[in-house]
Protein backbone atom coordinates (compact mmCIF):
# COMPACT_ATOMS: atom_id res chain seq x y z
CA UNK A 1 0.00 0.00 0.00
CA UNK A 2 1.14 3.64 -1.06
CA UNK A 3 1.59 5.77 1.63
CA UNK A 4 -1.21 8.08 0.11
CA UNK A 5 -3.58 5.36 0.79
CA UNK A 6 -2.52 4.79 4.36
CA UNK A 7 -2.82 8.43 5.21
CA UNK A 8 -6.62 8.44 3.44
CA UNK A 9 -7.23 5.01 5.24
CA UNK A 10 -5.96 6.88 8.65
CA UNK A 11 -7.95 10.20 8.10
CA UNK A 12 -11.69 7.84 6.90
CA UNK A 13 -10.96 6.22 10.21
CA UNK A 14 -11.05 9.64 12.32
CA UNK A 15 -14.22 11.11 10.28
CA UNK A 16 -17.00 10.47 12.54
CA UNK A 17 -20.27 8.31 11.31
CA UNK A 18 -23.10 9.99 10.18
CA UNK A 19 -24.80 9.20 13.13
CA UNK A 20 -24.93 6.71 16.17
CA UNK A 21 -26.44 3.66 15.68
CA UNK A 22 -27.49 0.96 18.66
CA UNK A 23 -28.58 -2.60 18.26
CA UNK A 24 -28.99 -6.00 20.48
CA UNK A 25 -29.18 -6.31 23.72
CA UNK A 26 -26.67 -6.66 26.73
CA UNK A 27 -26.87 -6.94 30.57
CA UNK A 28 -24.34 -4.94 32.97
CA UNK A 29 -23.94 -5.20 36.61
CA UNK A 30 -25.33 -1.83 38.34
CA UNK A 31 -23.00 -1.31 41.57
CA UNK A 32 -23.55 -0.31 44.97
CA UNK A 33 -23.07 3.45 43.66
CA UNK A 34 -25.41 2.46 41.06
CA UNK A 35 -22.70 3.34 38.37
CA UNK A 36 -23.74 1.03 35.33
CA UNK A 37 -21.32 0.72 32.32
CA UNK A 38 -21.91 1.37 29.00
CA UNK A 39 -21.53 -1.87 26.94
CA UNK A 40 -18.87 -1.51 24.55
CA UNK A 41 -20.43 -1.75 21.30
CA UNK A 42 -22.54 0.86 22.23
CA UNK A 43 -20.04 3.20 24.16
CA UNK A 44 -17.80 2.76 20.86
CA UNK A 45 -20.76 3.63 18.28
CA UNK A 46 -21.03 6.92 20.18
CA UNK A 47 -17.72 7.86 20.10
CA UNK A 48 -17.24 7.41 16.68
CA UNK A 49 -19.81 9.57 15.80
CA UNK A 50 -19.01 12.22 17.68
CA UNK A 51 -22.50 13.20 18.85
CA UNK A 52 -21.11 14.70 21.65
CA UNK A 53 -22.69 14.38 25.59
CA UNK A 54 -25.14 11.85 26.77
CA UNK A 55 -28.72 12.36 28.11
CA UNK A 56 -30.96 10.36 30.09
CA UNK A 57 -34.75 10.76 30.30
CA UNK A 58 -37.63 9.14 31.04
CA UNK A 59 -40.31 9.35 28.83
CA UNK A 60 -43.86 10.36 30.35
CA UNK A 61 -44.25 6.44 32.14
CA UNK A 62 -42.27 4.42 29.94
CA UNK A 63 -40.50 1.13 32.12
CA UNK A 64 -37.23 2.16 31.24
CA UNK A 65 -34.88 5.06 30.22
CA UNK A 66 -33.88 6.58 26.90
CA UNK A 67 -30.07 7.51 26.47
CA UNK A 68 -29.55 9.71 23.92
CA UNK A 69 -26.61 11.60 22.49
CA UNK A 70 -26.96 15.08 22.02
CA UNK A 71 -26.79 15.23 18.55
CA UNK A 72 -29.88 12.63 18.37
CA UNK A 73 -31.80 13.98 21.12
CA UNK A 74 -31.25 17.60 19.73
CA UNK A 75 -33.01 16.09 16.10
CA UNK A 76 -36.18 14.87 18.05
CA UNK A 77 -36.47 18.11 19.66
CA UNK A 78 -36.08 19.87 16.27
CA UNK A 79 -38.57 17.59 14.73
CA UNK A 80 -41.28 17.87 17.65
CA UNK A 81 -40.70 21.73 17.10
CA UNK A 82 -41.61 21.38 13.22
CA UNK A 83 -44.32 18.95 13.54
CA UNK A 84 -47.30 20.53 11.07
CA UNK A 85 -49.46 18.29 13.69
CA UNK A 86 -48.95 19.83 16.55
CA UNK A 87 -49.85 23.95 16.82
CA UNK A 88 -47.31 26.55 17.99
CA UNK A 89 -48.35 26.19 21.88
CA UNK A 90 -48.39 22.62 22.19
CA UNK A 91 -44.70 22.79 19.94
CA UNK A 92 -43.22 25.09 22.51
CA UNK A 93 -44.93 22.98 25.58
CA UNK A 94 -43.55 19.57 24.10
CA UNK A 95 -39.87 20.26 23.25
CA UNK A 96 -39.67 22.35 26.59
CA UNK A 97 -41.32 19.56 28.71
CA UNK A 98 -38.62 16.87 27.03
CA UNK A 99 -35.49 19.20 27.48
CA UNK A 100 -36.84 19.36 31.56
CA UNK A 101 -36.93 15.81 31.44
CA UNK A 102 -33.49 15.08 30.08
CA UNK A 103 -30.65 14.98 32.73
CA UNK A 104 -27.13 14.56 31.06
CA UNK A 105 -24.88 11.95 32.32
CA UNK A 106 -20.87 11.68 32.12
CA UNK A 107 -19.89 8.52 31.45
CA UNK A 108 -15.87 8.01 32.48
CA UNK A 109 -13.41 6.77 30.68
CA UNK A 110 -14.45 2.96 30.92
CA UNK A 111 -18.01 4.36 29.71
CA UNK A 112 -19.72 4.02 33.54
CA UNK A 113 -21.73 6.82 34.37
CA UNK A 114 -24.47 7.04 37.64
CA UNK A 115 -28.31 6.33 37.34
CA UNK A 116 -30.15 9.20 38.24
CA UNK A 117 -31.41 8.86 41.89
CA UNK A 118 -35.21 9.77 40.86
CA UNK A 119 -35.40 7.17 38.07
CA UNK A 120 -33.49 4.47 40.54
CA UNK A 121 -36.63 3.70 42.89
CA UNK A 122 -39.53 4.90 40.73
CA UNK A 123 -38.36 2.16 37.49
CA UNK A 124 -36.78 -0.70 39.97
CA UNK A 125 -33.40 -0.77 39.04
CA UNK A 126 -31.70 -2.89 41.43
CA UNK A 127 -28.72 -5.26 40.33
CA UNK A 128 -28.68 -5.00 36.89
CA UNK A 129 -29.70 -3.63 33.98
CA UNK A 130 -30.46 -4.16 29.93
CA UNK A 131 -28.43 -2.07 27.60
CA UNK A 132 -31.39 -2.43 24.35
CA UNK A 133 -30.35 -1.03 21.11
CA UNK A 134 -33.03 0.87 19.76
CA UNK A 135 -31.68 2.32 16.64
CA UNK A 136 -30.94 5.69 17.54
CA UNK A 137 -31.42 6.02 21.40
CA UNK A 138 -30.41 3.17 23.96
CA UNK A 139 -33.46 2.04 26.05
CA UNK A 140 -32.30 1.34 29.82
CA UNK A 141 -34.19 -1.56 31.10
CA UNK A 142 -34.28 -2.88 35.08
CA UNK A 143 -33.31 -6.74 33.85
CA UNK A 144 -35.68 -8.54 35.34
CA UNK A 145 -38.67 -6.40 33.87
CA UNK A 146 -37.07 -6.62 30.62
CA UNK A 147 -36.77 -10.14 30.62
CA UNK A 148 -40.45 -10.54 31.18
CA UNK A 149 -41.11 -8.31 28.63
CA UNK A 150 -39.04 -9.83 26.21
CA UNK A 151 -40.66 -13.30 26.66
CA UNK A 152 -43.79 -12.14 24.56
CA UNK A 153 -43.70 -10.86 20.93
CA UNK A 154 -45.20 -7.33 20.48
CA UNK A 155 -48.85 -7.59 20.11
CA UNK A 156 -48.21 -4.39 17.30
CA UNK A 157 -45.97 -6.74 15.60
CA UNK A 158 -48.40 -9.67 14.72
CA UNK A 159 -50.26 -8.05 11.69
CA UNK A 160 -46.41 -6.74 10.42
CA UNK A 161 -45.20 -10.59 10.88
CA UNK A 162 -45.70 -11.56 7.26
CA UNK A 163 -44.46 -8.29 5.06
CA UNK A 164 -41.59 -8.17 7.88
CA UNK A 165 -40.80 -11.58 7.09
CA UNK A 166 -40.89 -11.32 3.64
CA UNK A 167 -38.62 -7.80 3.29
CA UNK A 168 -35.77 -9.84 6.05
CA UNK A 169 -35.95 -13.07 3.13
CA UNK A 170 -35.15 -10.73 0.13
Amino acid sequence: MSDNATVSANASARTPQDRATFYGVHYREVTGRNQVAIPKQFKRAMEEAQEGQLLVMRWQKEPFLRLYTKKQFDKKLDEVKSNPGLSLEQRALSAAWMAKAAEPVEPDSQGRFVLPAKWIEALGFKDEVAFCGAFTFIEVWPADVHRETEKAEPKELAPLGAALTSILNM
